[in-house]
């Protein structure tokens, strides 16, 4: 979120994968394929309305606005002809400018402290890893509410290209099970699969009128780009990203825990089950579901380590989806 003039707007970031032709595009001509697709996803909030462009070359605003040009600016020029561009050119290292625009930004996760974990590492230094700590979003353990659960499962195209997905809703402290359910997915990748059993799980915890809820997968893809913490560069993932935040904005509130599959067994046995025998269902046996109980591991890591008793502090980070 950003505040401009008293009122707190949505920053959205996009992006996607170069495609082969485009690789060696001139950097310019990459910055107005940027544009297009900012155009493209957000064009039911841009239509109509005088956009200002920041870029470091300045191609754009000639291919804007000449009458005179050939080849692939001639196919830029015509997209872009029916906006009302402002553009202005900064310089590729103008400090400032970054420092503007990140000065109205509204604080997520201590961002002053958390920056140093997620900038780009400069060139010639080690790379820099995302502080594991912002994944996992901490329940006391009075915690009194919904815990949903998910996973897939999926062959490679070479073995049929089809998949499973499943998701669990746990009601909390007693970790009963609510709902238990898979689909059979003919045609899936892995990561399309787990957007679809988390997806699945939003939607019937909102068929049940719950308002809060805590997300819990071994999707570290899918965990990170619901966050906004990595960008969604793929197309089909970006269509199911975009639904699971139309979700979730129903929800009062929403957290999001990573898990590695060891804690979240339950919702892969449910997936794995599902690969197995190609039919989507509704787990109401007894049997079963006392069996997912038993396999579930997720009360172990989502929990408030005790305060240290040396410092007094918590050493816990929590994170609340925008």
């Amino acid at each position: 979120m950003q505040e401009h003039e008293g009122k707190l707007h949505p920053v959205r970031f996009c992006g996607r994968v170069l495609k082969d032709a485009e690789m060696n595009y001139h950097p310019a001509e990459k910055e107005v394929l940027a544009l297009l697709l900012v155009l493209k996803v957000c064009y039911t909030q841009l239509v109509g309305k005088s956009i200002r462009v920041y870029t470091r070359f300045s191609t754009l605003e000639w291919v804007h606005k000449s009458k005179t040009l050939f080849g692939r600016a001639t196919q830029f020029a015509v997209l872009l002809s029916p906006w009302h561009l402002v553009v202005e050119r900064v310089k590729e290292k103008d400090c400032a400018f970054a420092q503007l625009l990140q000065a109205g930004l509204t604080s997520f996760v201590d961002l002053d402290e958390s920056l140093a974990s997620v900038a780009p590492p400069s060139k010639g230094s080690p790379n820099v890893r995302l502080d594991p700590h912002m994944l996992y979003a901490r329940l006391p353990t009075s915690y009194s509410g919904h815990v949903l659960s998910f996973d897939s499962s999926a062959k490679t195209e070479k073995h049929g290209g089809y998949g499973s997905c499943s998701w669990i809703l746990w009601k909390l402290p007693e970790w009963t099970i609510v709902i238990a359910a898979s689909a059979y997915l003919e045609t899936t990748t892995v990561n399309l699969a787990e957007y679809a059993g988390m997806n699945n799980g939003v939607s019937a915890a909102l068929g049940l009128a719950i308002t809060d809820l805590v997300i819990v997968g071994d999707s570290r893809l899918a965990i990170q780009q619901s966050l906004g913490v990595i960008a969604c560069r793929k197309e089909t993932l970006m269509a199911q990203l975009n639904h699971h935040w139309e979700l979730v904005a129903k929800l009062r509130s929403v957290k999001y825990l990573h898990a590695i599959r060891e804690f979240n067994a339950a919702a892969d046995s449910l997936a794995s089950e599902t690969l197995e025998s190609k039919t989507s269902a509704v787990t109401t046996s007894e049997a079963r579901i006392a069996e997912l109980r038993a396999l579930n591991r997720i009360n172990e890591v989502i929990y408030e380590t005790s305060v240290d008793e040396t410092t007094g502090e918590k050493p816990s980070i929590e994170i609340q989806a925008m």
